[in-house]
C-alpha cells in the first residue's frame, strides 16, 4: 500500500494559511468550516480491503461524506425529517403549502471570537477610512468592497405568507370585511376578494401593503377574533400576543411599500386606504406618533388626488401660472380632466367622510390633533357629497346599480354616522372665526348650538329601523331564526356580494352576517349621537358660565360681531325659541341624555362594541364623566338617580380602555385575560341593571 507522504501536507497548509489572510471575512468563516470537517493530519488509517491507490495530487481535494440536504422551512419549523424528493418536499406537497428554504441556518458551537475580533478592528477603522487614510481605487479595498456587497444575502419576495399562513389569513379578511368594513367602508369588498382570489400579493406591492394594513386594524380594534383563530389552529405560540401580530403587518407593510412610495406615478386611492388603517392601528395600539404622521398623509394624497371636492372640481386649476411652470398643456397633472371610475370615485369618498369624522371625535374627546383639521366647506370650497347609498355588489367601474328593494345599505349606517357629525357645522365654522368658548354674540351663539342640536337629534330620529335601538320587549328584529330582514339573497343581484360566498363564518347564512353588521354601526351611532349632543350642550352651559363669570352686558356682547358675520350666521340660523326656553330645553336634554346613555349600555352587547374599540368606549366614557362631574344645582332628579349607575359603568369602561401596550413585553397575555374579565364585568352589570328595573326604576 502506498501512503502518501507526510511533507507535503505542511506545505499545504501553510499556502492554505497565506491565502487566508488575504481573503473575505465570509471566505474566512466557510473555509473555518471546512477545517472543522477535515480530519486530523497525519497519515490516514488503512483501507478495509487492499486495493492500489495512486498518491493524491496537490490540486485534487479529499472527498467528503454525502450530507443531507438541508430542511425546508417548514419541516425546521415544525421539527420534522424532510426527505429529499423536491423542491416540493412531500410534507409540503400534502399541506399544498410553498416549500421554501429562507430561513436562516444558525451556526453551531461557540462563537468565532477571531472572527468577531476582525470584524469589530473593521468597524472601528471604517470612519478613517472614509476620511482618506485609504482610497477606493485600492486593489485590496476594492476586492473587499466587492467581496462585502455579495455578502449580503439577498432578501427574498415577500407575501401574504410572510404575514402568516393563508387559511388563517383567510379568515381574517372575512372578519374584517364582517366586523371592521361596516365602519370604515373601504376597499371595495368584491374587487378586494377578487385580487386576493388572484393571489396578487406576489405582483402587486400595493395590494400587499393594504392587506397588511387592514389585518392590522382589524387585530388592533378587535383582538379577541384573531386571537381564537390562532388558537384553533394552535398558532397561539407564533403570536401570542396581539401586539406581535399588529407589529409584523406593520413591518410587512412597511417592506411592501418601499422607499418613495409618495413619489409613484401609481400612487392611488389605496394607498390611502392604506395609510388610514396604519393609522388606526397606531391609534388603538397608544402609537400617537404614527397615528398623526398616518392619518395627515391619507388625507393628503386625497387630496392630492383631488377626491376632497365635488364631481366637477376633481383635479386642480393651476390658473394663471404662467407656461414656464407647466400649468399649460395636456400632460399637466393639475389640469388633466381625467374620469375616474366609480369605484375609486366612491372608495375617495367613503375616506374622506371617515377622516371627517376621525377628527371631530378626536376633538369632541379632548384631544387636538392640528394636522387633521378638516376646515368647514364654504361656497368656493364645498365638501364631496356623501357616497352612494349603495353596497359594494353594486358598484361597477362604468357604471352603479340600484340597490335591491327591501334591503338597507350599509352606506346608510356610515351616512347616518356622517351627518350626526356635520350637524355643528355652523359651530365649527363660528369657533374657527372667533376661537372656542368665545363671547361675541351671546344671543346668536345660544341659537347656533340649539340649531346644532336639533340637527344632530334629526339625524338620529331618520334612521331605519334596523338601526334604531328598541326597548327589550318592543323588538321587532329580536329572537328571530327566520329572514325578519326581508331578504333574499337567491336573487341574481346578489351574484357579487361577498356574504352568500363565505359560508364557512361565524355568522352561518348572510342574514346572520347582516344582521351582525347592522348591530356594529347601531352602536357606532348611537355613541357619536349621545357625545355629539353632550358636547354641544356642554358648550351651552360653559357659554353661560362664561357670560356670568365675565359679568358683560348685551350690547357690549354685540360689539364684538360684525353686521356682515352676523347675517351670515342668520342665515344659518332659524326663529328660535326665547333665551329662557332654550335654557330649559338644555337642562331636559341633559335629563334625555342620561336615558339614552344607560339604554345605549344595557342593550349592546358585547361582541358588537368591540369592533368599535378605543373608539366607542372612549365616547361613552366622556359622556359619563361628563354627566358625573356636572354640580348638583344643574342636575335633574334623573340624572341624581342614575349617578350610581354610571359611576359603576365608568368605572368599567375605564378599565376596558387597554393599557399602553407600548411599555409591556408583547409576549405577555396578561392584559388580554384582564381585558376579558372587565368584558364579563360589563355584562354582569348589565344583567344587574335590567333586573333592578332598567330605566323604569328612574
Amino acid at each position: 500500500l502506498q501512503q502518501q507522504p507526510p511533507h507535503p501536507q505542511p506545505q499545504h497548509q501553510h499556502q492554505h494559511q497565506h491565502q487566508h489572510q488575504h481573503q473575505p471575512p465570509f471566505q474566512q468563516h466557510d473555509q473555518h468550516h471546512d477545517q472543522l470537517q477535515q480530519p486530523p493530519l497525519g497519515p490516514p488509517p488503512p483501507p478495509p480491503t487492499a486495493q492500489p491507490q495512486g498518491p493524491q495530487t496537490q490540486g485534487e481535494t479529499p472527498q467528503k461524506a454525502n450530507r443531507l440536504r438541508k430542511a425546508c422551512d417548514s419541516c425546521s419549523i415544525r421539527k420534522v425529517k424532510c426527505d429529499e424528493s423536491g423542491p416540493p418536499c412531500r410534507a409540503c406537497a400534502a399541506l399544498d403549502i410553498p416549500c421554501t428554504f429562507e430561513r436562516p441556518s444558525r451556526r453551531r458551537g461557540p462563537p468565532n471570537r477571531h472572527a468577531e475580533a476582525i470584524k469589530r478592528r473593521r468597524l472601528e477603522e471604517s470612519p478613517h477610512n472614509i476620511s482618506g487614510q485609504s482610497t477606493p481605487s485600492s486593489p485590496t479595498h476594492a476586492a473587499q468592497a466587492l467581496a462585502a456587497l455579495s455578502s449580503h444575502p439577498s432578501h427574498p419576495p415577500i407575501s401574504a405568507e410572510s404575514i402568516c399562513d393563508i387559511q388563517t389569513l383567510d379568515l381574517l379578511v372575512n372578519d374584517f370585511f364582517t366586523y371592521i368594513h361596516p365602519l370604515c367602508p373601504f376597499p371595495h369588498e368584491p374587487s378586494f376578494r377578487e385580487a386576493w382570489k388572484r393571489r396578487e400579493d406576489y405582483s402587486n406591492r400595493a395590494f400587499l401593503a393594504l392587506l397588511s394594513s387592514m389585518v392590522a386594524a382589524l387585530v388592533a380594534s378587535f383582538p379577541r377574533k384573531p386571537r381564537l383563530h390562532l388558537k384553533a389552529q394552535r398558532r397561539e405560540l407564533e403570536f401570542p400576543n396581539h401586539m406581535t401580530l399588529v407589529l409584523k403587518c406593520q413591518k410587512v407593510c412597511a417592506e411592501a411599500r418601499g422607499p418613495g412610495y409618495l413619489d409613484s406615478e401609481n400612487l392611488s386611492v389605496h394607498d390611502a386606504a392604506t395609510s388610514y388603517f396604519l393609522g388606526l392601528s397606531a391609534c388603538y395600539t397608544f402609537r400617537w406618533r404614527q397615528c398623526r404622521l398616518y392619518w395627515s398623509e391619507c388625507l393628503t394624497i386625497i387630496r392630492a388626488l383631488g377626491l376632497h371636492k365635488p364631481t366637477e372640481q376633481n383635479f386642480t386649476r393651476l390658473g394663471m401660472l404662467p407656461a414656464a411652470m407647466g400649468s399649460n398643456g395636456p400632460n399637466v397633472e393639475g389640469n388633466r380632466d381625467d374620469v375616474l371610475d366609480n369605484i375609486t370615485l366612491e372608495m375617495g369618498r367613503r375616506i374622506f367622510w371617515t377622516m371627517f369624522v376621525s377628527s371631530k371625535t378626536i376633538h369632541q374627546c379632548g384631544s387636538a390633533f392640528s394636522e387633521l383639521v378638516v376646515p368647514p366647506e364654504t361656497p368656493s370650497m364645498p365638501y364631496p357629497p356623501l357616497p352612494v347609498e349603495v353596497d359594494d355588489f353594486c358598484i361597477f367601474p362604468g357604471h352603479i346599480e340600484p340597490q335591491p328593494p327591501g334591503l338597507v345599505p350599509m352606506i346608510a349606517g356610515f351616512n347616518a354616522n356622517v351627518r350626526i357629525f356635520m350637524s355643528y357645522s355652523p359651530l365649527s365654522t363660528m369657533e374657527l372665526a372667533w376661537g372656542v368658548d368665545a363671547l361675541v354674540d351671546i344671543d346668536r351663539q345660544k341659537k347656533v348650538l340649539h340649531d346644532s342640536l336639533e340637527r344632530c337629534k334629526s339625524a338620529i330620529r331618520d334612521l331605519p329601523p334596523v338601526l334604531v335601538i328598541w326597548p327589550t320587549d318592543n323588538n321587532p328584529f329580536a329572537n328571530h331564526s327566520g329572514n325578519e330582514l326581508g331578504l333574499d339573497f337567491s336573487n341574481t343581484s346578489y351574484a357579487r356580494d361577498p356574504a352568500t360566498l363565505n359560508p364557512n363564518t361565524v355568522d352561518a347564512t348572510p342574514e346572520d352576517r347582516r344582521r351582525r353588521q347592522y348591530e356594529i354601526q347601531k352602536a357606532n351611532i348611537h355613541g357619536s349621537g349621545l357625545c355629539t349632543r353632550s358636547y354641544i350642550v356642554e358648550k351651552y352651559f360653559t357659554l353661560i358660565e362664561a357670560q356670568a363669570r365675565s359679568k358683560l352686558q348685551a350690547e357690549n356682547a354685540d360689539s364684538g360681531l360684525s353686521s356682515e358675520v352676523a347675517a351670515e350666521l342668520d342665515g344659518l340660523l332659524s326663529d328660535g325659541a326665547s333665551a329662557d326656553a332654550l335654557d330649559r330645553e338644555m337642562s331636559e336634554e341633559r335629563e334625555s341624555i342620561v336615558k339614552d346613555l344607560l339604554s345605549v349600555l344595557s342593550s349592546i352587547d358585547r361582541v358588537n362594541m368591540e369592533p368599535n374599540a378605543d373608539s366607542l368606549t372612549t365616547k361613552i366614557r366622556v359622556v359619563a364623566s361628563t354627566l358625573l362631574e356636572v354640580p348638583k344645582s344643574r342636575k335633574g332628579q334623573v340624572a341624581q338617580q342614575a349617578e350610581e349607575y354610571l359611576a359603576a359603568f365608568l368605572d368599567i369602561l375605564v378599565k376596558l380602555e387597554r393599557v399602553n401596550p407600548g411599555h409591556d413585553d408583547p409576549h405577555n397575555p396578561n392584559d388580554e385575560e384582564t381585558e376579558l374579565r372587565h368584558w364579563a364585568d360589563l355584562r354582569e352589570y348589565q344583567l344587574k341593571f335590567a333586573q333592578q328595573g332598567g330605566l323604569s326604576s328612574l
